[in-house]
């Protein structure tokens, strides 16, 4: 199953909680990470052995700079998913930017406007193949 790590500005914690067990703010996390996962799904299911992982300080890969910013791999049924040009992400780049989240949680980036931006100059999310 191909793998796949994203990294982004954006708190997308998974607090698990649900509008009859959790704080106004731990439901606004968990919306986050639905969303993104929501909008992975309309190509294919995915798993995941953790849930995303918040890092205060160097972002990695080829970033520069220091952020707050999650981490989280999943793995998808199907190779080739996201395949479109020679881009194993290419798909899966264009299914998330735009998407809409609720900023101002944990993150110490301004995420405006309050979207997932894979592109352009404002990008708060970004999508390796493992």
């Amino acid at each position: 199953m191909p793998r796949y790590q994203i990294v982004t500005l954006i708190d997308i914690t998974r607090t698990g909680a649900t509008k009859s067990n959790g704080t106004e703010f731990e439901l606004k996390q968990q919306s986050n990470f639905n969303s993104l996962r929501q909008a992975i799904e309309m190509r294919s299911n995915v798993s995941w052995l953790r849930d995303p992982k918040k890092i205060n300080g160097c972002l990695p890969n080829d970033l520069d700079g220091k952020a707050v910013h999650w981490i989280w791999e999943f793995e998808v049924e199907r190779e080739d998913v996201f395949l479109i040009n020679g881009d194993q992400t290419g798909l899966l780049l264009e299914d998330l930017n735009g998407v809409p989240i609720i900023p101002d949680l944990e993150n110490s980036s301004d995420i405006s406007p309050p979207v997932i931006c894979t592109s352009g100059d404002k990008v708060n999310t970004w999508v390796y193949i493992l």
